[in-house]
């Protein structure tokens, strides 16, 4: 590509019409010089992006039957894959998508755009194909991340032996002795398959590292809560509430295991409250109230029991179904949830 010397670019001010305007000046050139043709209407098409789809589109396959020489081509799949992508048109974007990645193999930010649309089509087998194309010595860290990136697929699909494959294979690969992102994934993946001991050690391991994760802290409060130590439990969600205190599960988890194993309830709902006050998560706060009212009803101090179970129902959507509940007809004192 050779450097136009005629080409300028419009004062970036005022922001709101640089766009348009940076279009209407190189339509403009293109008038003055078609022997550039092709090199223009590449810069016309790179401007487009916040541009109707449809017009993209359009433009894409002029400048493709422009570029003899295929100078641009996979930037203009490119330009195609995320405008079928913006019209909904997912088998077209993945055609164009799988077209760009066999002109540059080593494109790996264009291989994520292609998983992240399988998995929006919730097509997760396309989108651990996808990942395949990390696979390659073009891409630095490749097949490390395209390990993690499946890893992540498989639990999140709840395929837990296959995670923990895909983790120790990223780890095994890894040369970065600071990363704790792929040690706490273990951790967490052994504690998803009950595997309490080997999970501990993978937390532990990585607060070696990053003594400050409370990531790792509150995954071996997990562990030790589920293995019946509220004492270590306790004393690493407490840590976890110290380095991030609008963690609001580390307070609900706090509340059960001083209720349901040491009987404090005063302590409990104080935790509880705590949570509420810090909570930003829907399903998190659903699952407050319904402790809230559980230990309140333990108490009898019915009026905040019931008023805590409405919100609860309320929180889950559920209020049409109930449009009248008593408590005194329906007792539930079970244990606080984590």
């Amino acid at each position: 590509m050779r450097l136009l010397s005629y080409l300028s670019f419009v004062p970036d001010k005022p922001a709101k019409t640089y766009i348009d305007r940076q279009l209407a000046h190189l339509h403009n050139l293109l008038a003055e010089h078609p022997e550039d043709k092709v090199q223009l209407m590449h810069n016309i098409l790179v401007y487009m992006f916040c541009k109707d789809p449809d017009e993209i589109i359009r433009y894409a396959f002029e400048l493709l039957e422009a570029d003899q020489e295929m100078e641009y081509t996979d930037e203009i799949y490119i330009s195609l894959a995320r405008a079928y992508a913006d019209k909904n048109e997912p088998n077209q974007a993945i055609e164009y998508y799988r077209k760009s990645i066999a002109i540059d193999p080593a494109s790996s930010e264009i291989i994520y755009d292609l998983a992240d649309l399988y998995v929006k089509q919730k097509d997760i087998d396309g989108a651990l194909s996808a990942y395949d194309y990390l696979d390659n010595e073009a891409i630095e860290f490749g097949k490390e991340d395209m390990y993690r990136c499946k890893g992540n697929l498989y639990y999140n699909r709840m395929e837990y032996d296959k995670a923990l494959d895909c983790y120790q294979r990223a780890y095994e690969l890894s040369t970065d002795a600071s990363d704790t992102w792929i040690i706490e994934s273990l951790g967490e993946t052994y504690w998803q398959m009950k595997n309490f001991k080997e999970s501990s050690t993978w937390f532990k391991k990585a607060l070696e590292i990053n003594p400050q994760s409370w990531n790792a802290h509150y995954g071996l409060g997990l562990c030790y809560q589920n293995t019946g130590d509220a004492y270590r439990a306790l004393h690493h969600y407490f840590e976890v509430i110290k380095l991030k205190p609008d963690f609001s599960n580390a307070y609900i988890n706090i509340a059960a295991v001083t209720i349901n194993d040491e009987g404090d309830i005063k302590k409990g709902i104080e935790m509880l409250t705590k949570a509420l006050e810090n909570n930003n998560d829907k399903n998190t706060l659903s699952l407050i109230y319904q402790n809230l009212s559980r230990v309140y009803h333990r108490t009898l101090e019915y009026d905040l029991a019931e008023y805590y179970k409405k919100e609860f129902i309320k929180s889950v959507g559920l209020e049409g179904l109930f449009p009248e509940y008593n408590d005194e007809d329906r007792e539930d004192d079970g244990d606080i949830e984590i």
